[in-house]
């Protein structure tokens, strides 16, 4: 008898969760609450955007503006608005209104602000952070919208305290051609990527809460190996403990600790990496407060490097720790300040980090977005650290235009190493720690944040109510005229010295397709052209010959419960 294998297993299993909740919620509810309709629920599969919200909408941790117009509006679902005050578009593929609602009746004493504001807490549920999900609204008398599949599962109230439990599947098909791997390879691949999440959350009392969160990812039908970040069997993602030391007013302080992914501001420098198959963690101990709009978080964690096969250990070679400060409603808008300590004794360097952000948008309706940070320390160099990095972006809506585009322009600037023969993972360039690459730097994730200029320019434009694009064009050049660096901050050329600053051009063309507050679809197109960095010999590898160009296509598809 043919037997299933254990990923076989896990896929069966999470294509049957959603149908299973859903009943379960529909008797769950019906048990409950006799005056709901009797019909069952109707079975209906859910997804959510690619993960890139910069907020962790979590009360007690700094978030960031969400600009109007921003590339997370298009790549973020509908679930995942900022807050009341921030600068958001239109919500896109708002499908709700066409959706059945299970709903008790309304008391009759909800205005239309209160239901806007119900269904606007509907939408921004999920979190950046599973752990920061808010699903309040389902107590909210004035919210009349649709149920979705999960939803007797949240905020359940027991004796033992309030519980939730959710999760989150995602399907993605990769076509790479030349880029497989880390860079311009010569190597061509098609393959599927499945990820799938599970939490529970219990808070015991108004004093203490446990949460835990699994993750599974898996690779299938490729030809070459996958990326370390492709692959790693059911693992720990978060599982912490939160004590809340004090809670008077708008003044809030929790002891948070255990193993805990961090989120914060833009993700520029530290970020779960969401696009990844498997989400970044770390471990250790976070101290949160918050005093109305002001928020400050203390961290000292260890990074949890990947095991795809065992249980993942956090590494004590590798030290993560800091300080994140945000201030919301100045007259600057949104104001951020932070310092970061990384020290990796396996490649041997100490990074310090001290940035700043401002972002928001003027009374002239200008859009902005600033950020940058100095970093000293140790390297592997015979000299200090000595680098930085500078992000400046403006915005603006064009109403006039057909569609009503958002436009920002952008200028990235990352200092490399100087000195060629001093290259390596650990130089004297800026380390860009731990951020959503992906996010800003080209969506082939070609070029890391090191020894780098990036002039962008790029637009979001709703289509229809449920269809928005993403149109971004990036022009690279190298800082110095050494080398350029992946991702994961290596150099690509230790042996032959760039003779020319010209790394290429990429183009990214991103159609958002949400199908309700749960579902969305993204499709996906890039194309690489390199330039005259790649002319010089010996920097392409044997196997793409002479051929400098790389293409991508992805079709990606999601679903929370």
């Amino acid at each position: 008898m043919h037997r299933l294998s254990p990923r076989r297993w896990r896929l069966a299993a999470t294509l049957i969760a959603p149908s299973l909740a859903t009943l379960i919620a529909g008797t769950a509810v019906h048990a409950a609450e006799p005056g709901r309709p009797t019909q069952l629920y109707p079975v209906v599969v859910q997804t959510a955007a690619l993960q890139e919200s910069d907020q962790p909408a979590e009360s007690a941790i700094p978030d960031s503006q969400e600009l109007e117009g921003s590339v997370s509006d298009a790549m973020q679902d509908v679930t995942q608005g900022g807050d009341a005050d921030t600068f958001a578009p239109p919500i896109v593929g708002d499908a709700t209104a066409a959706a059945p609602s299970y709903a008790l009746a309304p008391c009759g004493c909800c205005t239309k602000k209160d239901k806007e504001a119900a269904m606007a807490k509907m939408k921004e549920a999920f979190a950046g952070v599973f752990y920061a999900n808010n699903f309040s609204y389902l107590k909210d008398p004035c919210y009349d919208g649709p149920e979705f599949c999960g939803d007797c599962l949240k905020d359940i109230d027991t004796a033992c305290g309030n519980l939730s439990f959710g999760g989150e599947t995602r399907f993605r098909f990769h076509n790479e051609r030349n880029f497989r791997g880390l860079g311009i390879t010569g190597r061509d691949d098609n393959f599927w990527l499945f990820r799938q999440r599970l939490y529970a959350d219990w808070k015991m009392n108004d004093l203490f809460r446990v949460y835990g969160e699994v993750l599974d990812a898996n690779s299938s039908g490729e030809t070459f190996a996958p990326r370390p970040i492709e692959e790693n069997d059911l693992d720990i993602q978060n599982l912490f403990v939160d004590v809340n030391l004090l809670n008077q007013g708008a003044q809030k302080l929790t002891a948070r600790i255990g193993r805990q992914e961090l989120l914060y501001g833009a993700q520029r420098t530290v970020s779960p990496l969401d696009w990844a198959n498997v989400r970044r963690t770390f471990e250790g101990v976070r101290m949160l407060y918050q005093n109305g709009d002001t928020s400050v978080d203390g961290f000292w964690t260890e990074f949890v490097p990947i095991d795809p096969k065992d249980a993942d250990e956090a590494s004590s070679d590798q030290q993560f720790y800091g300080v994140y400060a945000t201030r919301k409603g100045t007259a600057l808008g949104q104001l951020e300040a932070y310092y970061l300590g990384y020290e990796n004794d396996i490649v041997g360097f100490n990074y310090q980090t001290i940035g700043s952000r401002a972002s928001g948008k003027t009374d002239g309706g200008w859009l902005y977005d600033f950020e940058g940070a100095y970093q000293f320390g140790d390297n592997t160099t015979p000299d200090d650290q000595n680098a930085g990095f500078f992000t400046g972006g403006l915005g603006r809506n064009l109403g006039c235009a057909a569609w009503s585009p958002t436009v920002w322009f952008y200028y990235d600037y990352a200092s490399g190493e100087e000195d060629f023969d001093e290259v390596g993972r650990g130089d004297g360039g800026y380390d860009h720690l731990f951020p959503l690459a992906h996010k800003y730097n080209g969506f082939m994730d070609l070029f890391g944040r090191r020894n780098l200029h990036d002039i962008n320019v790029f637009s979001v434009t709703p289509l229809s109510e449920k269809i928005s694009v993403v149109l971004w064009y990036h022009y690279f050049r190298l800082d110095q005229q050494t080398t350029p660096y992946s991702v994961v901050m290596t150099p690509y050329n230790t042996v032959t010295q760039a003779q020319s600053k010209d790394l290429g051009h990429e183009i990214d063309l991103l159609f958002n397709i949400n199908l309700n507050p749960r579902n969305n679809v993204l499709l996906g197109y890039s194309h690489f052209s390199g330039g005259d960095y790649y002319d010089t010999p010996g920097i392409l590898p044997p196997a793409a010959g002479t051929d400098s160009d790389g293409d991508f296509f992805y079709a990606q598809f999601q679903t929370r419960y």
